[in-house]
């Protein structure tokens, strides 16, 4: 037994680690996304000079929010993980009457409780859906500004940028809806006392 603890000890290390690289590589690319959205804009009247390559400039930032759901995926992946692996050694150690623990208020169970879009209050709830929904519509907003202005070089050839965005839109609006699902760890995140049974229906 004191193997398969350090084993899963190690192994939710690992994971925690890996968790916190996401997230850095999740601010970084907002950071370049914004970056670029702000770069792009501030040369607004001058972009005429691109003639009909401006309808190329929403490409990157398509690319950036199909990658983010990606991390998006992988953080949930992650966070179950974790979960899964605090609620094995929390059960392994037993019980302590002296000091009796609620899982649902230690450890990254607590910290998934709080933040988790699914399981946080109805405040921070409100907090990331603003968030997500301005990420999402952002890059909309920004690839149709950018199509209209490409219009005036491209006239009716435009159709042909704007068809194949929003060809891209599609995958990139699944992966985001299957990475929000698979975020709804509220099972996990409330997980029964240690040292308690359930009794199945």
């Amino acid at each position: 037994m004191p193997d398969r603890l350090h084993v899963l000890a190690t192994i939710y290390q690992s994971d925690r680690a890996d968790r916190a690289t996401t997230l850095t590589v999740s601010l970084a690319t907002i950071g370049v996304a914004t970056t670029y959205l702000i770069g792009t804009i501030a040369f607004y009247d001058k972009l005429d000079l691109l003639g009909w390559a401006i309808s190329l400039l929403p490409f990157p930032l398509l690319c950036t929010a199909a990658f983010h759901s990606q991390l998006l995926n992988l953080a949930a992946v992650r966070a179950r993980s974790i979960l899964t692996l605090e609620h094995a050694l929390l059960a392994a150690s037993g019980p302590d009457e002296s000091h009796p623990l609620e899982p649902s208020h230690i450890g990254a169970t607590a910290t998934e409780h709080a933040t988790n879009i699914h399981t946080a209050s109805t405040s921070h709830r409100l907090a990331m859906l603003i968030a997500y929904g301005g990420a999402g519509i952002i890059p909309l907003a920004y690839t149709a500004l950018m199509l209209i202005k490409a219009a005036h070089h491209l006239s009716g050839w435009v159709a042909v940028p704007a068809a194949f965005y929003l060809i891209l839109l599609v995958p990139i609006t699944f992966a985001w809806r299957d990475s929000a699902a698979k975020l709804d760890l509220h099972a996990l995140a409330n997980p029964a006392p240690t040292g308690t049974e359930t009794n199945p229906a």
